[in-house]
């Protein structure tokens, strides 16, 4: 028999936005923090909650290599702000000792977001690429996969042989990303020696804008890369950044790795560098103002004949690092009387708390957001009843928690005039209706749903709501979609679509 390949596993997975709080090592507890063989019995379990990307790569190399994983650590957290120092130097420091200790090895697995800050280090995710490939030396193949969220550095670049992006946003291919790395890994292991070359526009579009689904600008250029892949290009990744991180490196990137010639992987980024920016005007907001968003929301209440419709509020978008607890919407829709109505999710763990000390089917005065986290977070008082008592925690049926547990944290219902509200204590977006399900309501029955979340939840409610019943709420939050409202200290000015005047010129033919 062979000698199996040793492939060291090891990754940290935070989508920062700089204008959140700091995280520390209770938020990656929260997600998912793994050391050592934890990462091994996590992978391979049923109804996994670590990243689908390690799940599909452990997969792969189960059913098709003979090999022995090397397990040193995986941190994740809910996208945040910068993660402390102390915490990001433990994680490195694991990683090198880990890397050191592995003995040899044949390959690494990098799984990983792409966008992550550290209090002290604006480029956590070059620093680790750049520790591995110090450790294991220029000849051993290492693979990472990413968020198409991702800021690509040039150390993220220069340190990997290949970098796979997801293709979907909503993200449902974290898993086939997952087996995609661990396919180009065997390939690898055979003798394949791949070259990339990446080309970055000055676009920092808006998230909203950002779907891959048809008829969306992204989704259209990712499908254009994709139809390149074949014997010569093994690789087409289209990096959309994350504009909330704040970095000079911030904008859309192209990576194309070819299987031997460097030239062909050029000449393919730069064909779609200028699709791209010929494409550049569709990168615009669709959203719709609070009050205008209020008035639907109480026209379909009122009038069953319409169709129920799913208000989204992009602005405090957990997702994206927002608090999951501003209370624009909420106290609107209240104060309008609309009724019949499901919320998902807010993020409030003192609340919970109050609703199991108060009891199920008993009445309080509620004041959300009675310890206001930032300017946005502001408090807001109703009575309210307890309408249902959870642990929290669920296996979901779609979208990007299908098959996946989810963990809520202790969570409650609350029922104030004709709505129903989700309250949970471990902050995270609304993702599909086993939110609702989960605690006995249903979006398919509500006249009106509104869920915190930028775009994610698409993938969970596609079943229930088309595009063209789904209302993008323009509300003030750390996530907006206004992106010209931020007090930007690094990224790149002019960029597109902030700055309309912004100009490209494509790199030489």
């Amino acid at each position: 028999m062979p000698t199996p390949k040793r492939i060291a596993i090891l990754g940290f997975s935070l989508e920062t936005n700089a204008f959140a709080p700091v995280c520390d090592e209770p938020e990656f507890r929260e997600r998912g923090l793994y050391y050592g063989a934890e990462i091994n019995d996590a992978a391979r379990r049923p109804n996994p909650i670590i990243g689908g990307g390690i799940c599909g790569f452990y997969k792969i190399m189960d059913e098709r290599q003979s090999w022995e994983p090397v397990p040193i650590v995986f941190a994740a957290a809910h996208p945040n702000g910068p993660a402390a120092q102390p915490f990001f130097d433990h994680l490195l420091a694991t990683m090198r000792d880990g890397l050191n200790a592995g003995g040899k090895l044949d390959g690494v697995y990098i799984c990983e977001h792409g966008a992550g800050l550290a209090t002290k280090d604006d480029d956590p995710d070059g620093t680790i690429f750049s520790l591995v490939r110090a450790a294991v030396g220029p000849d051993v193949p290492v693979i990472a996969t990413l968020d198409l969220h991702a800021n690509v550095s040039k150390e993220m670049l220069g340190s990997t042989d290949v970098m796979i992006a997801y293709l979907t946003n909503p993200h449902v291919d974290s898993y086939e990303r997952g087996v995609e790395a661990a396919e180009c890994m065997i390939e690898m292991l055979a003798g394949a020696r791949p070259k990339a070359a990446s080309i970055r526009l000055p676009i920092v579009a808006p998230t909203v804008t950002l779907l891959t689904a048809e008829g969306f600008p992204y989704g259209d250029i990712i499908r254009r890369g994709q139809a390149l892949v074949g014997p010569d290009i093994m690789n087409v990744s289209i990096t959309a950044g994350f504009a909330f991180s704040d970095l000079e490196r911030a904008g859309m990137t192209i990576t194309v790795t070819a299987r031997e010639d460097e030239a062909k992987a050029r000449a393919a980024a730069r064909d779609l560098a200028i699709a791209c920016w010929d494409d550049r005007a569709r990168y615009q907001t669709r959203l719709v103002g609070l009050e205008a968003s209020t008035q639907q929301a109480l026209a379909v209440a009122r009038d069953s004949s319409q169709p129920n419709l799913l208000f989204c509020d992009p602005a405090d978008n957990p997702g994206g690092g927002g608090r999951g607890n501003t209370t624009y919407v909420l106290k609107a829709f209240v104060e309008a009387g609309v009724t019949d109505a499901v919320f998902g999710v807010f993020n409030d763990a003192v609340l919970v708390e109050t609703a199991f000390q108060t009891g199920l089917g008993r009445q309080f005065q509620a004041t959300f957001n009675s310890a206001e986290t930032n300017e946005f977070s502001l408090p807001f008082a109703a009575n309210v009843t307890v309408d249902k008592l959870s642990d929290g925690e669920f296996v979901g049926e779609f979208g990007m928690v299908a098959g996946n547990t989810v963990r809520l944290g202790r969570s409650c219902v609350l029922a104030l005039g004709g709505i129903r509200i989700v309250i949970i204590s471990v902050r995270q977006q609304c993702l599909s209706n086993d939110y609702f399900t989960h605690f006995g309501l249903d979006a398919a029955s509500a006249r009106v749903t509104v869920v915190k979340s930028r775009g994610h939840f698409r993938a969970g409610f596609q079943h229930l709501f088309p595009p063209e019943r789904i209302v993008e709420i323009d509300a003030p939050g750390l996530t907006s979609p206004n992106l010209i409202n931020f007090p930007w200290k690094n990224l790149p000015r002019p960029v597109y679509p902030m700055d309309p005047e912004t100009q490209w010129v494509p790199p030489p033919a």
